[in-house]
């Protein structure tokens, strides 16, 4: 991970955490919907967009699956910082869903946000990481008209397979939202069976999901058979608290109360039958906001009277310390309090230890993988991608080559020549040539995966260079004798990015 992070102001964090306050008992929106509202002006990234053009594809041999099996999946949403982009950890990600492409109720495209994002498409693939592109529609008047209509429905599919194409994105998340008084839940099924029929057909190895939520409040889904219309959920496993509450409390609280994480994975009210039955169609998603009010005392739980608005995650674990993190045996979660100005604040939040229980909660049950609304949203602390790494493992290359892979090969090929004897025995010396500036990630992983050690090099010029191993891992302990893969990253200014896989054999 880059320690850099460690530097990165919260300025900008902290400057969101109140827009959204108010009084209580205000039409409540899903959390996306309200965060989609609050950077309605906000510039795409440019850091997201790049020069422009059309992205390159994802290299199936370098395409990431976490071990065992587990897939991570995060929203990136368009107003993300420049400086954030730099410091994602593709080695922690399997999918990183842009967020988003907006849609009409007649089934055409609204704002874009600047897609084809060709910068993030071209670090993604070149990570192997899938790219997902999110449909956004909110309401339930809308849902209803384009779901209801089949010439709304396949203006739909026409216009987001185009977009995905344009963007050579691997698939889209269905983001579509509202409480469904209208019954489009019922819709749902059918509207989502045939539009994956179809990006299946016109696409090839596209990925259609679903991004669901965690209770069906009113009995008005049948998330078994959304499951069996698509891909797999998203099952957006939070906001059990927000503008709406009166009283303060956890957004995701794992146990406790009448409905909770644990009962939306088990209860057959909810994912119960699909986790019994399928439990790989279900990814289980946790925020990375947390919720704050003001309160009629110190207690948890206690009567708001005020809200106060998401506060993200980096800006949580920044300042709990300073007031006194507490844990909530009830919820499993953390929270604290302060006095401010004559009334109690309170702020209930998710941090590496709850975090941790509702991954282990995804793989207790053998869930597909868990996802996070939203990348970004954990600022400059490095806290919520080691508990990813503890939890889920650090993904790894499916595809193990035994030849040099060389992916978009420039004038002057960037040439790489690993070391002889191979195998070796103590240590080896890995030359690469490069024609012009570049910077180097590398990695090295074990026979099932495991990330055992990484580099990175930036280089100011071009010429020739050297990368030595040592046979020892992160921590500076031997490894053992076998067979291990190196990936090695290169990419210059110019966009231009290229991937050398090998793999090496230590023999002690």
């Amino acid at each position: 991970m880059h320690i850099s992070r460690l530097n990165r102001p919260f300025g900008c964090l902290v400057g969101l955490t109140l827009l959204l306050a108010g009084s209580l008992g205000a039409q409540s929106v899903s959390i996306h919907e309200a965060d989609l509202i609050r950077h309605r002006d906000t510039a795409t990234s440019s850091a997201l967009i790049g020069e422009g053009g059309t992205p390159a594809a994802l290299y199936q041999g370098a395409a990431r699956v976490a071990q065992p099996q587990r897939v991570v999946f995060g929203y990136l949403p368009y107003w993300i910082s420049e400086s954030y982009y730099d410091d994602i950890d593709y080695g922690l990600l399997t999918h990183i869903a842009a967020f988003s492409v907006e849609v009409n109720g007649d089934g055409s495209l609204g704002d874009d946000h600047g897609w084809p994002w060709t910068a993030l498409v071209n670090r993604a693939h070149h990570h192997g990481v899938r790219v997902i592109l999110t449909a956004t529609l909110f309401g339930d008047a809308d849902v209803k008209t384009l779901i209801e209509s089949p010439t709304n429905r396949q203006r739909f599919f026409r216009a987001i397979r185009d977009k995905i194409r344009e963007g050579n994105a691997d698939g889209v998340n269905v983001d579509f939202e509202g409480p469904g008084v209208n019954g489009w839940p019922r819709l749902a099924p059918g509207f989502l069976r045939e539009l994956t029929d179809y990006l299946h057909e016109e696409i090839p190895g596209s990925e259609v999901s679903f991004a669901s939520p965690a209770v069906d409040w009113s009995a008005r889904w049948d998330f078994a058979d959304i499951a069996a219309s698509c891909d797999y959920l998203f099952v957006m496993a939070y906001a059990f608290s927000g503008s709406w509450s009166g009283n303060s409390g956890p957004t995701a609280p794992l146990v406790g109360g009448s409905r909770n994480i644990t009962t939306t994975v088990t209860d057959p009210r909810d994912y119960g039958d699909v986790t019994r039955d399928h439990p790989q169609k279900l990814i289980l998603g946790v925020p990375y906001y947390g919720c704050r009010w003001t309160t009629m005392n110190d207690q948890p739980g206690a009567p708001a009277t005020e809200f106060g608005g998401y506060p993200y995650l980096g800006v949580t674990l920044q300042t709990s310390p300073v007031h006194g993190r507490r844990w909530d045996a009830s919820s499993q979660t953390s929270w604290y309090r302060y006095f401010e100005s004559g009334r109690w604040i309170q702020v209930w939040f998710d941090d590496a230890a709850s975090l941790g229980h509702k991954y282990d909660l995804a793989l207790r049950h053998d869930l597909r993988g868990v996802g996070m609304w939203a990348l970004g949203y954990e600022g400059d602390r490095l806290e919520p991608w080691q508990q990813l790494e503890r939890s889920i493992g650090r993904t790894a290359p499916t595809a193990i080559l035994d030849d040099v892979q060389m992916e978009a090969a420039a004038e002057e090929a960037i040439k790489v020549e690993f070391g002889f004897p191979n195998p070796f025995n103590a240590s080896t010396n890995i030359v690469y040539h490069l024609p012009d500036a570049a910077i180097l990630e590398a990695e090295l992983f074990d026979a099932v995966g495991q990330r055992l050690r990484s580099w990175r090099r930036q280089h100011q010029a071009g010429g020739d260079f050297q990368l030595h191993w040592d046979g020892r891992d992160e921590v500076g302990a031997n490894v053992a004798s076998g067979i291990y893969l190196m990936r090695m990253n290169f990419s210059t200014a110019s966009e231009h990015r290229e991937a050398v896989t090998r793999r090496i054999a230590l023999l002690r």
